[in-house]
């Protein structure tokens, strides 16, 4: 029979195993190429975030940096992929943050923990979308928009990145506020969605940065961001606040890039410091704000936070649109 003493020494000393093992695996990181696994299809903002990244880490790091896109379902299958990866630091998971914090309230299930099946490492952005419409509606104005949208009700389209993401989110929110009705497309990702937008298939749509070399263009028109704060990419475009349409904010979001839940710690501060010091470079700032994009950076900690709380203050907003999937 083992008694508590034995017990407690056992535990401990499965822990300090623990330890050693965690520690070994910190000191052969990295032992080969880390894989950054994108949720969405190569060519939007998250993507082009991943491929800003990529190649300053691979160098810091001494390994190649490899860009996965695994786009689907909202997200889920890419982190989904990524909460099944080996915990060594070398499969590495980019998302936006509806990922983890709006798909469990919207989908009956999902193949993975927001909070448990992952470790926070950084968030490199925070995201602030803007509403972009196609030439075709012919306004030119916030006011404009809202009177046409009711004029038509229930006959313009607007596209998103995908059902149950941000960007239909916003969508949904917008209508509730404005008092109008549009039909939601979803897409596999806001670069498929912003091809459509530019060729005139869909009317509007909340974009996640990517439509701003096409607005600067005069391709498409930006209306108004969803704030607290104006982009510097596009300074004159003013919030949805300023417009008088209340707590359009709730829709924001942001970046995270993570890791599979047992990561050993000093594997993550490695990651994290080294992309804290790319995201702090003048150029790639400077790349960050051109996407549209907010440039930031984060212990892992701090986006720990920010996931909690976005998941828990996104619940009530699912159960007010009636957003909910299978």
């Amino acid at each position: 029979m083992m008694t508590g003493g034995s017990t407690v020494m056992r535990m401990a000393a499965l822990a300090f195993l623990a330890i050693v093992q965690s520690m070994a695996v910190a000191q052969q990181f990295p032992s080969k190429a880390v894989n950054l696994v994108v949720t969405v299809p190569a060519g939007g903002s998250i993507d082009a975030m991943a491929r800003t990244i990529a190649p300053e880490l691979a160098r810091a790091l001494g390994q190649p940096v490899l860009v996965e896109n695994r786009a689907g379902a909202s997200g889920n299958i890419a982190a989904d992929f990524v909460a099944r990866a080996p915990a060594d630091g070398h499969t590495l998971l980019i998302t936006s943050s509806s990922t983890l914090t709006l798909n469990a309230h919207v989908y009956k299930s999902v193949p993975f923990n927001p909070e448990k099946s992952f470790v926070p490492i950084v968030m490199p952005a925070r995201l602030n979308m803007i509403l972009a419409v196609h030439p075709k509606m012919n306004v030119s104005t916030f006011p404009e928009f809202v009177a046409q949208v009711k004029a038509q009700p229930g006959k313009l389209n607007f596209g998103s990145s995908g059902n149950a993401t941000l960007p239909h989110l916003a969508g949904e929110l917008l209508m509730i506020r404005i008092g109008g009705r549009s039909n939601h497309v979803p897409y596999k990702g806001i670069a498929p969605a912003l091809n459509d937008l530019l060729s005139g298939q869909i009317d509007f749509m909340f974009d996640s940065a990517s439509s701003v070399p096409h607005i600067k263009a005069g391709k498409l028109r930006a209306l108004a961001v969803v704030g607290p704060n104006r982009l510097v990419a596009l300074p004159d475009v003013p919030t949805l606040k300023e417009l008088g349409v209340p707590n359009m904010e709730v829709a924001g979001g942001w970046y995270g890039i993570l890791a599979p839940a047992g990561t050993p710690r000093p594997v993550v501060q490695r990651l994290n410091t080294e992309i804290v010091r790319i995201l702090r470079t003048p150029e790639v700032i400077e790349r960050i704000n051109s996407f549209g994009l907010e440039p930031t950076s984060s212990t892992p900690e701090e986006l720990g936070a920010a996931l909690h709380d976005d998941f828990t203050r996104l619940g009530p907003v699912v159960q007010q649109i009636g957003l909910k999937l299978e």
